[in-house]
Parts: C-alpha cells; structure tokens; sequence
C-alpha cells in the first residue's frame, strides 16, 4: 500500500500515547517509500523532540532543509532544535535564512528569538538592533520558563549578557 502524508496523522496519537517507537517506525516506512517527501523526515525529528532527544532530531531537519530550500519554516524547526540545544550560533544563522524566505509568517517571531541566540553568543548590539524590531505587546508562548517570554523578559536577557561581556572584557584587561 502507497503511503501518503495522511497516514502519518497517526503518529500524533502515537506520541500522545507515549508509543514512540511505533510513531518512529511509522515514520520510517513513509520514508523508505517516499524518501523525496520532506513530510516524514520532519514528522521523526518532531517524534525525537518529543522523546527528549532534539540532537537526533537534526539530521532529520538537515534533509527537511535539502529537499525544502525555499521554506522558511524548514529551517524555524531546524533553528528550534539548535535552540533546544544550546547552539545559538546555529540557531542565529537558521534564522536569518528563515527571515529571507519568510513572507512575514514567522515576524516577529525571528527577531524575538534570533535576539536571544544573537545575546548568548555575545553579539550584544546584533540583539539589541533585534529587540528593537519586536513589538512591546508580543509574547512568546509555550518554552516555559526555558526562554523568555515577553519583550521585556527579552531586553532584560540581552542587557544580562551585555553586563556579563563588559564584565569578562573588563577582567581580560586587568589581567
């Protein structure tokens, strides 16, 4: 039987059930019959992200991004996984290509979280100019406490990082 994107709805209940590797093995039939189709590799690293492990979940996005060059939310996910593992620097770069497809779907999304990647790797003014783009009212739900929320959560991050650089460039100078 010809599987099709449909049948991996499946693999929703699956995960809310807590039978990952039946979601995993559903995804991998609708991969080795459709390895061209991005939907089945981006519904395993999904899985994986469930299960707690998003470093597995990258090598599934990297062939989401191969076989959709064009879509901004190929790599939203991609940077999301890079984020969840603490590699801004990845994250950051995924997001300006995510801003150069995004026909405003992800705004203001992408600068929110690209200031906060931009500000964890010491690219302070970079964030800054980033915090600046994002609206005063706009929220980000659904990291917990993992991330901030709010602008004003975001501002007190960066400003956080731009007192812990000055405070490290500070200590290399009197060394």
């Amino acid at each position: 039987m010809f599987m099709t994107p449909r049948d991996l709805d499946e693999v929703r209940s699956f995960c809310a059930e807590k039978r990952y590797d039946e979601a995993l093995k559903l995804c991998t039939e609708f991969i080795s019959e459709q390895p061209d189709h991005p939907h089945g590799y981006h519904m395993r690293a999904v899985v994986r992200v469930v299960m707690g492990e998003p470093h597995l979940a990258l090598a599934d996005r990297d062939k989401v991004v191969s076989l959709c060059p064009q879509e901004p939310g190929a790599f939203m996910a991609r940077a999301d996984d890079h984020l969840r593992l603490g590699n801004f620097s990845a994250a950051a770069d995924d997001l300006d290509r995510a801003e150069k497809l995004d026909n405003a779907h992800y705004w203001p999304m992408i600068p929110f979280l690209r200031a906060l990647c931009r500000a964890r790797v010491g690219r302070v003014e970079d964030a800054l100019a980033d915090v600046a783009r994002v609206p005063d009212d706009y929220l980000l739900p659904g990291f917990d406490d993992a991330l901030p929320n709010s602008k004003q959560q975001l501002a007190a991050a960066v400003e956080e990082a731009r007192l812990q650089r000055d405070s490290e460039q500070a200590s290399e100078a009197s060394a």
